[in-house]
């Protein structure tokens, strides 16, 4: 019997894996950092990680506007696939305590990043993530 994969550990191999694509598109990384690993590029920070805290374990997805357009301002990937019109992101439990459920997550989120690649890229990526963060 080998040892299992803790949930960070998932976060971290999939990182190159399931986010292959983001490099292909001109962004650098993972770089790898706390709890996972983020790409950068075109103005933005990806940033995907797993966090514990008091019972709670969680994989988060944010795109954060670097520079002087918009610097400071963040959503979540859930957030901006509403605000692009592409759908509900989270049908997976919020909860990622084990690494099966931490595997499936980081799959969605590079899935919808697949899609909202486009709407990131565009000259008003600042506007869109804008609006995105303000949403429930």
């Amino acid at each position: 019997m080998g040892k299992q994969e803790t949930a960070e550990e998932v976060v971290r191999r999939l990182g190159r894996e399931c986010f292959g694509f983001l490099t292909e598109a001109g962004f650098t990384g993972p770089h790898y950092i706390d709890g996972g690993f983020d790409y950068a590029g075109h103005g933005l920070r990806i940033t995907i990680y797993r966090y514990y805290w008091k019972n709670e374990a969680e994989v988060v997805a944010d795109v954060y506007v670097l520079g002087d357009v918009g610097s400071g301002l963040r959503s979540g990937v859930h957030q901006l696939s509403a605000e692009c019109g592409l759908g509900a992101v989270n049908h997976l439990p919020s909860n990622a305590r084990s690494a099966r459920l931490t595997e499936l997550r980081v799959r969605t989120f590079a899935a919808a990043l697949k899609c909202l690649l486009p709407f990131l890229l565009a000259p008003d990526r600042a506007a869109l993530i804008r609006r995105a963060s303000t949403r429930l």
